[in-house]
């Protein structure tokens, strides 16, 4: 019984190591890869982060490096909450205020969007990170094993039409249950190559990435 999402993205990553997992632009990632870059991002966030289930922002374009930082933040046993770079300062800061992360991801280019409203908040660049850094294997396979299905998995922002946006947690069990429902409907293979439409701030970008993650037909 699949307990997680990162139990299917283990075991894709274990069954199809030198299989592309992320295709941004002239960018192929393979699921070895994104596997390394998710640890070492875990590995800094759990440095930063001392806690569990708490809400870490994404503020980057969709991109395989948002990616990787999603799939980091769960396995650092965290909820991800990505935020849209061609939001207002002003809306991102209300969200910011509202949900009060535990951390924020970006880049040193994008960051500087935000700087007047991000506050005290601690902030992970991914371009000053360590790439070549060790990491602790035992640690954070105990992080991902110690997730249960119930456990929040993101955090999605509603549009704010009452004014400020609201915070909408989802879990991992809502994923599996569309996840294995869609494969069911669908019968996607471990062929497919799924293009990834939606926004990075919507639960269907979310659960495009679930499906990567199953890679279709785990």
């Amino acid at each position: 019984m699949v307990i997680n999402l990162l139990e299917l993205f283990n075991k894709t990553v274990k069954d199809y190591p030198h299989k592309a997992a992320v295709i941004d632009g002239d960018k192929e990632v393979s699921f070895s890869e994104l596997s390394r870059n998710v640890n070492i991002i875990a590995s800094h966030i759990n440095e930063q982060v001392k806690g569990k289930n708490l809400p870490v922002a994404v503020f980057l374009p969709k991109s395989a490096e948002a990616v990787a930082s999603d799939l980091g933040i769960s396995k650092s046993a965290n909820a991800f909450m990505n935020l849209d770079v061609k939001t207002p300062a002003q809306r991102i800061g209300n969200i910011l205020e509202l949900i009060k992360p535990s951390a924020v991801i970006s880049d040193s280019k994008n960051i500087k969007l935000i700087n007047d409203v991000i506050g005290s908040i601690p902030v992970i660049l991914l371009d000053e990170l360590d790439w070549s850094k060790s990491v602790d294997d035992e640690m954070l396979t105990h992080l991902a094993d110690s997730q249960i299905d119930t456990d929040p998995f993101c955090i999605i922002n509603t549009s704010g039409s009452t004014g400020t946006p609201k915070g909408v947690a989802l879990c991992h069990l809502n994923f599996l249950d569309f996840l294995y429902r869609s494969l069911e409907a669908f019968s996607f293979t471990d062929n497919e190559i799924i293009g990834s439409l939606s926004p990075i701030v919507f639960d269907i970008y979310v659960f495009e990435l679930c499906l990567m993650m199953a890679n279709a037909a785990t």
